[in-house]
């Protein structure tokens, strides 16, 4: 989707060599802002809504359960676990959290438009604006989650890497992505949600991302695609050991 107050067009081209697809130009990364403000749809989610608010905040919930179950399959929660959550916008997935385990959790957005009118509704969640760089000295954390944000990154190899940082060897990394190999994607053409300029600035698949992972020192475990891209990641082990 275009923002709405610029004219400007935005293209998508595509590496032939990993068949990565990434807009071109990019917005400098000094103009982002205006794209990211509080009428942002997931910093509002059912809010935007109206009268069908109920059936969106209804959905949001189910996918943050899922979420939550998802995670909870690769760490046993427990008071001395740290959840990571980058790009959490509206953290609706670390409130569902909050209420299913007494892990310390962490949210970091680079923007608190998200929750800054909410901030009751979302306490006891460790929520920051910032970037994966400020994160250099933090504690090793066990899970970090990326629902939705690699996709935002200008600088994705970098950041995988600089999350090593704050890792153990029992730190899974989970990542969501819009797939742009995915059914939907060739359904929908050009009116794919999964677009959605000029905010993505690279549009995913399993055959690009996996390499991302290894050269920024993840080994990707798991790959599941259902309509989205979901990746289950641990640090590389240098024989491979690690994975299913």
């Amino acid at each position: 989707m275009m923002h709405e107050h610029l004219p400007t067009k935005y293209n998508f081209d595509l590496c032939e060599d990993c068949w990565l697809v990434f807009l071109n130009p990019r917005v400098p990364e000094p103009e982002l802002g205006q794209f990211y403000t509080a009428a942002y749809l997931p910093y509002r989610v059912e809010e935007a809504w109206g009268k069908y608010a109920s059936f969106v905040k209804q959905d949001q919930r189910s996918i943050d359960k899922t979420r939550v179950k998802r995670l909870k399959k690769h760490h046993k929660l427990t008071t001395r676990s740290r959840i990571l959550d980058v790009g959490c916008g509206k953290p609706t997935f670390l409130a569902c959290l909050r209420n299913d385990t007494p892990a310390h959790l962490i949210g970091l957005d680079f923007s608190d438009e998200g929750w800054k009118n909410e901030r009751e509704t979302y306490r006891g969640i460790d929520l920051r604006i910032g970037e994966v760089a400020d994160l250099h000295s933090e504690p090793p954390v066990d899970i970090i989650s990326m629902w939705h944000y690699l996709e935002h990154d200008y600088q994705p190899q970098q950041h995988l890497r600089q999350l090593l940082e704050i890792s153990h060897p029992q730190t899974r990394l989970i990542v969501e992505v819009p797939n742009f190999d995915s059914h939907t994607r060739r359904k929908f053409g050009q009116h794919w949600a999964g677009y959605h300029t000029p905010r993505h600035t690279a549009l995913y698949s399993p055959n690009n991302i996996e390499p991302l992972m290894k050269n920024s020192g993840w080994h990707v475990e798991q790959v599941l695609t259902y309509g989205t891209l979901t990746l289950h990641a641990s640090l590389d082990e240098p024989d491979g050991a690690a994975g299913h």
